[in-house]
């Protein structure tokens, strides 16, 4: 019996298998897997940003960087490094966050990325803002006010009033109702209207209406859970209370954007609200006087030693165990 046309048709099938798996070789993994990735967690960061979870923000911008930069993808490198640079301004570590801008930068124009022109004027001009350098902010600004993007123009004209109410300028109430109006247009952007309603009990000579329009500015942010914003609102109403020496109210108010900022991790806030309220306790002849002066000086003198302490020496709630 001639076994070899059996042999042959057994043979040729897994020949051809052979040669499919040596020719495709290794099965690759889909591209979609590499970029979809660092996107989720450029998302995770955005969605923890939001709630103002900076720490786990950038925890996963890192994250992200890391993966855009191991496929070298130059937009996904730049997007990563201005939410960073966006998060570390959100707790005034102004010279990380010039550093990321400053690298951002650099890849934008490298890789031709106009597209995210806008958004890096903007972020330019919140850091020049921070360090005082107004000139240079609204340089920036320049770029960004008559953006056709609404989300980038609010920004852009929140920046500008917040120019005009830092400088006293003539003009301010005029930015006021510009940036007034396109929030109008965009009545969801509900962090807009709770800023225009502070920058409004700033202007305002009547006290009654200035404790409203912080109430009401104050009842937004709670609702949005903005704890930046919740410590501003309690800053500038306790620094009216101050004012009018309502100094029982003004110690609440403080203390509680206090623990705000410090849970945050804001020292720069924090020292702002512990030089804000040292005058309080100058005045009330309470022995917190020396206690507030002490940690302004070390605070003053990068002194962070004990900084998660900080709070517990003004705590009014019990201390666990």
């Amino acid at each position: 019996m001639n076994l070899r046309p059996h042999i042959t048709r057994l043979l040729l099938p897994l020949i051809t298998c052979i040669l499919f798996a040596c020719s495709g070789g290794p099965e690759e993994k889909p591209v979609s897997d590499s970029l979809s990735s660092p996107a989720r967690l450029l998302d995770q960061g955005i969605s923890q940003y939001n709630v103002d979870n900076y720490a786990a923000a950038i925890d996963q911008f890192e994250k992200a960087l890391l993966q855009y930069r191991s496929i070298d993808n130059q937009a996904g490198i730049a997007n990563s490094c201005l939410n960073l640079a966006k998060t570390h301004m959100a707790t005034n570590h102004n010279q990380l966050a010039a550093e990321y801008l400053l690298r951002a930068n650099t890849v934008i124009q490298q890789a031709s990325l106009t597209e995210l022109n806008e958004h890096l004027s903007l972020l330019n001009s919140s850091l020049a803002i921070n360090s005082g350098i107004y000139d240079q902010a609204l340089q920036e600004l320049d770029e960004v006010l008559t953006s056709k993007d609404s989300t980038i123009r609010l920004a852009a004209l929140k920046n500008r009033t917040n120019i005009a109410f830092l400088r006293n300028d003539n003009d301010r109430l005029q930015w006021l109702e510009k940036y007034k109006e396109l929030q109008n247009q965009h009545p969801g952007k509900l962090s807009h209207a709770a800023r225009i309603l502070r920058f409004q009990a700033e202007a305002s000579d009547e006290r009654a209406e200035s404790i409203t329009l912080l109430a009401r500015s104050l009842a937004i942010s709670q609702q949005l859970a903005n704890r930046t914003a919740i410590a501003a609102t309690l800053a500038q109403w306790a620094s009216l209370d101050k004012r009018e020496n309502r100094f029982k109210d003004a110690e609440d108010k403080y203390l509680r954007a206090l623990f705000i900022r410090h849970q945050l991790g804001d020292v720069k806030s924090s020292l702002s609200i512990l030089q804000q309220l040292h005058p309080v306790y100058l005045a009330t002849d309470d022995e917190k006087a020396i206690l507030t002066n002490n940690w302004i000086n070390r605070l003053s003198a990068n002194d962070f030693s004990g900084w998660q302490e900080l709070y517990a020496d003004f705590d009014i709630y019990p201390q666990p165990d």
